[in-house]
């Protein structure tokens, strides 16, 4: 008993093979769920501010609709890049912004509602009314969710989000297929993924099937980005790591720094291969999900709605250790 007394009442997560980093997490998670639940009892009377919910969230509609353009022109896209046997990725594109379509049309319209419904024009629905309360809050609505990518993001950082994907997509379609892919960006990952493998099954003339991916960190691109597109699979930037860093001098997965708990990934190749031509070497095999809740539900594709992928990457220890970080 007096051995159990001197033990500290909040052991360090060592303990139980974690990084010290691991307490960070915890604290982040619980100030997140105390902030949500000190929201429902808010009430929606402005205080001492003059502003009060209508000029609040009037003043965001008005903004975010400034900022969020117009419909992608499908038929544009079709004429322009039309669907080609050997280059799947003009499918992909115009899947993308069909999809991304869907999304801005339910934001427009649901703010004009709101603005509306502000100035007495228009009844508002039980589902806007919880939109509109959700802008005051700061989230994002579940009504734009509902026809979104998976997000975690509050209102400001979603609406910064969508605009950037927009972007790259509105340069895709301008300049053509891109030499290194924003993968982070991208509405429907496994589509994406899967017109790379179609491209190279289809190029080589092999089945599908048989077609998987080999993962590289070339070193030549540490510094500045490709020029050119791969021979074979594509380039992609925009994960992020969490729970290790990349070592860009030993060039394989290494311990969080203290106080970081994410961190870019370097940029990857997606090399299609033979499922019998892999190469081997010491590797992780890294889960690589959509957003940071680490789990999803099966569409009715068959795809995880956040699950992507595992990607091999370069490590000297055993996968038990990173599994615990």
């Amino acid at each position: 008993l007096e051995f159990i007394g001197k033990l500290p009442a909040d052991p360090p997560p060592g303990v139980f093979g974690f990084h010290d980093n691991a307490t960070l997490t915890k604290d982040r998670n619980e100030t997140y769920a105390m902030m949500d639940a000190l929201l429902l009892t808010v009430g929606t009377s402005s205080g001492g501010s003059d502003a009060g919910p209508e000029q609040v969230v009037g003043a965001v509609a008005t903004d975010v609709l400034s900022r969020v353009p117009k419909p992608f022109d499908i038929a544009a896209v079709a004429n322009k890049w039309p669907i080609l046997y050997d280059e799947s990725m003009n499918t992909v594109l115009r899947q993308e912004l069909q999809r991304f379509n869907k999304l801005i049309v339910a934001i427009l319209n649901s703010l004009e509602d709101i603005q509306k419904a502000i100035q007495g024009l228009l009844l508002m629905s039980a589902e806007l009314e919880t939109c509109f309360y959700h802008i005051f809050d700061g989230k994002t609505p579940e009504m734009w969710l509902a026809k979104s990518y998976p997000s975690r993001k509050p209102l400001g950082a979603y609406v910064n989000d969508l605009i950037e994907r927009l972007h790259f997509f509105q340069t895709w379609f301008e300049e053509g297929i891109p030499v290194v892919f924003w993968i982070s960006g991208i509405y429907f990952t496994q589509a994406f993924t899967t017109g790379a493998l179609q491209n190279y099954a289809r190029k080589y003339k092999v089945p599908i099937d048989t077609v998987t991916f080999d993962f590289e960190t070339p070193k030549q691109f540490l510094k500045t980005l490709p020029t050119e597109r791969p021979e074979d699979g594509v380039y992609t930037t925009g994960l992020f790591l969490e729970g290790c860093r990349w070592n860009d001098e030993s060039w394989m997965l290494d311990e969080s720094q203290p106080k970081v708990l994410t961190v870019p990934a370097p940029l990857l190749h997606f090399q299609p291969q033979l499922r019998t031509k892999l190469k081997v070497f010491n590797h992780y095999n890294c889960p690589t999900y959509k957003i940071s809740t680490r789990k999803g539900t099966l569409s009715t594709t068959g795809h995880s709605t956040n699950f992507i992928m595992w990607i091999r990457v370069n490590s000297e220890v055993p996968e038990s250790h990173w599994v615990k970080r």
